[in-house]
């Protein structure tokens, strides 16, 4: 009698619908659905998809791939949590876009808009005008970090008239359409230095931590907004907090905070130029997001169960 092979879901949103698209794309295969951190139940699992904790990864000795729910895959680059090298590590990399640069553009308006300070006004049932405003069009916004949420954030500034820059690790041979120009990490500093908005939409990598230090931070354009959705280490908090109380940066959107949960004592929580969300632009709440993901996983999985290499192995070490 052969054994049975078992594909473990770890992924929280899941739905009749979701596994059923699931268990097409493997036929044969028993799926466990079941918390992301619960050792027992996939132990002997050969795929997970989801973000497992390191105890289940510890404790699945048959594993052979593990699919994220997530684009980034930092965590799985720590030494504590050990993904076996030979372990194949995909992720859901294309599924997050759409979403995140929707997420974006709702605080870029806000915060140009000063929609949190109007909020604040209409709260207190105060009439009040708060002075001039900005526009998002024929303003610069540089976006660093150009992948799918990167790009998919400047098409959607680009149509709306602004100037739009993009911030790469490495040289393009090609400027997308909806950019002006292109920059390496290296002259980043040239790239922000005139620009109205600055998107953060980087990996969690050692070469993004402390990228915007207090000394980077001071680079921008004075009163320029900061807008962040990749990983809260990427800023050094106590320099924004400072840049934010002097002025020169003028208002700070964020999904991303160093730490999360965000501690209830910071100052960010107080400021009336500052918009914090609880890292849900990628998808915790938006059903759109939850589909993709499920799609990309199903793609992936047909190919496993086929045979076929995949379209794209994620690399823990560079975070994506």
């Amino acid at each position: 009698m052969s054994e049975i092979r078992k594909i473990g879901v770890a992924y929280s949103i899941i739905n009749d619908a979701r596994l059923e698209k699931i268990r097409g794309a493997a036929p044969g295969f028993e799926i466990v659905c079941d918390k992301w951190d619960n050792t027992e139940a996939f132990a002997d699992c050969e795929v997970i998809f989801g973000n497992p904790t390191k105890d289940v990864v510890h404790a699945a000795k048959k594993l052979k791939w593990l699919h994220t729910q997530t684009a980034g895959v930092d965590l799985y680059a720590r030494p504590e949590t050990g993904l076996p090298s030979d372990v194949m590590l995909t992720n859901s990399s294309g599924a997050f876009g759409i979403g995140i640069a929707e997420h974006l553009m709702v605080m870029a308006l806000m915060l140009i808009r000063k929609m949190r300070q109007y909020g604040e006004c209409q709260a207190q049932a105060k009439w009040e005008h708060l002075g001039e405003l900005q526009s998002l069009y024929n303003s610069t916004v540089t976006v660093v970090g150009i992948g799918d949420i990167g790009s998919n954030f400047g098409q959607r500034c680009n149509a709306m008239g602004a100037h739009v820059y993009g911030v790469s690790r490495s040289l393009r041979s090609e400027t997308p359409s909806w950019a002006n120009g292109l920059y390496t990490v290296e002259n980043i500093d040239e790239a922000i230095k005139n620009a109205d908005i600055v998107a953060l939409c980087m990996p969690g990598t050692t070469e993004t931590a402390g990228l915007f230090d207090k000394k980077r931070l001071a680079a921008m354009k004075k009163g320029a907004m900061l807008l962040n959705v990749g990983r809260g280490t990427a800023v050094d908090q106590d320099a924004l907090i400072d840049a934010l109380n002097s002025g020169h940066v003028g208002g700070f959107g964020t999904d991303v905070t160093n730490p999360e949960p965000l501690p209830a004592d910071s100052p960010l929580w107080h400021m009336p130029n500052v918009i914090i969300t609880p890292h849900i632009s990628g998808g915790g709440s938006l059903v759109l997001t939850q589909n993709l993901i499920i799609d990309k996983f199903v793609c992936y999985l047909a190919d496993y169960v086929a045979g076929r290499p995949f379209e794209r192995v994620a690399n823990p070490k560079a975070g994506y």
